[in-house]
């Protein structure tokens, strides 16, 4: 936040949770039952709806292309998006801490626009002031979007949703499992800050679904 410092780990997302939860993207081949992770807290299995509830009420999926810009107007955010992958821990790549104009789109899991649930993850600041998810939570329901892709188009997104969890026990299922329809999470930091650990005590998550 604007006044404190934060520490290079500031963002610390759902790291540990999207390499458990790698083969549960949409755009990868699931996995059985059993090696499924379990859910969080009251986080079951998305379902066949998805977390806005409309069956049916979604355009059709749009073919993959990777994502390279995220348009948020009402937060002003207009930002580069750099594929991110796992690092050999399995944990989840941060974006660059020295760019406050970029975030991170989980490059193993669908694109944004194709059925399942593309993972759009930001800082909210870090040591040198706000980043680009620094307003994150100031989104509600209704709010729209935009993406642009490699390929030229520019789907439109509505969030629908957002949840705050405790980084141990992050929604894993609500976030990575599959959906039958394009949908997308944006996740940064949330809650209190931990100056002795340099890490937020939760992570914030923004649930949309693609309207056109």
């Amino acid at each position: 936040m604007p006044g404190d410092l934060r520490t290079a780990g500031a963002l610390t997302t759902a790291a540990v949770a999207a390499a458990t939860a790698l083969a549960l993207a949409g755009a990868q081949e699931p996995p059985p039952d059993r090696d499924r992770p379990p859910a969080s807290g009251a986080a079951g299995a998305t379902g066949a709806t998805g977390p806005s509830g409309h069956e049916g009420s979604a355009p059709a999926p749009l073919p993959r292309s990777a994502p390279v810009a995220l348009s948020i107007g009402a937060i002003g955010v207009r930002a580069r998006l750099l594929e991110m992958g796992l690092r050999d821990d399995g944990s989840l790549e941060d974006p660059p801490l020295d760019d406050a104009d970029s975030a991170g789109w989980y490059a193993l899991g669908p694109t944004p626009g194709e059925a399942g649930p593309a993972v759009i993850t930001g800082h909210r600041d870090t040591a040198e002031g706000p980043s680009v998810f620094l307003r994150l939570e100031e989104l509600r329901p209704g709010d729209r979007f935009t993406v642009g892709r490699e390929d030229g188009s520019t789907p439109e997104f509505e969030v629908v949703r957002t949840r705050r969890a405790d980084k141990d026990g992050f929604p894993t299922e609500r976030v990575y499992g599959p959906t039958p329809h394009p949908e997308i999470r944006l996740i940064t930091c949330a809650g209190a800050f931990d100056p002795t650990t340099g890490h937020y005590a939760e992570n914030l998550i923004v649930f949309g679904r693609m309207v056109g």
